[in-house]
């Protein structure tokens, strides 16, 4: 009897539904070149429920072996905070705005997070979001 039971809910939990990512993104990583100062990601939402998205970028710096993510402001990422509704897509504009000449190759980072729905939380339950770190590189 007790392995009837086993068998019953190993074959229940494997029915169930699992959740994952619904938020996805293309490309995943940027390369700007011959004196573009611009280009776009696409971002999706495949869940059957509206998404919040924030976006933002920072320059990436090799510091010690390690690499540092700092605020910038010779590029920005547009639109800085969007909705999706379910099944929708949106275009996020990436442009190198400083005035400086670019120097050789700058490096960025470009973060795309899932921002939670308050109103979606539930008491005594985990919450994961998606977050998208996305290489950018002008050169």
């Amino acid at each position: 009897m007790k392995r009837f039971l086993l068998a019953i809910l190993a074959v229940v939990s494997l029915t169930m539904p699992a959740n994952s990512a619904t938020l996805r993104v293309a490309p995943v990583s940027l390369e700007v070149t011959n004196g573009a100062v611009a280009s776009t990601v696409r971002i999706w939402n495949d869940d059957r429920e509206p998404l919040h998205v924030q976006v933002r970028i920072f320059r990436s710096i090799e510091r010690g072996g390690q690499t540092v993510l700092e605020p910038t402001q010779d590029v920005v990422a547009s639109p800085p905070i969007t909705s999706l509704q379910p099944g929708s897509e949106n275009i996020i504009r990436v442009v190198r705005v400083s005035s400086q000449p670019l120097q050789g190759r700058e490096t960025y980072r470009l973060i795309i997070d899932e921002l939670p729905d308050p109103s979606a939380q539930k008491a005594g339950t985990v919450s994961i979001l998606v977050r998208h770190a996305i290489p950018v590189t002008f050169q």
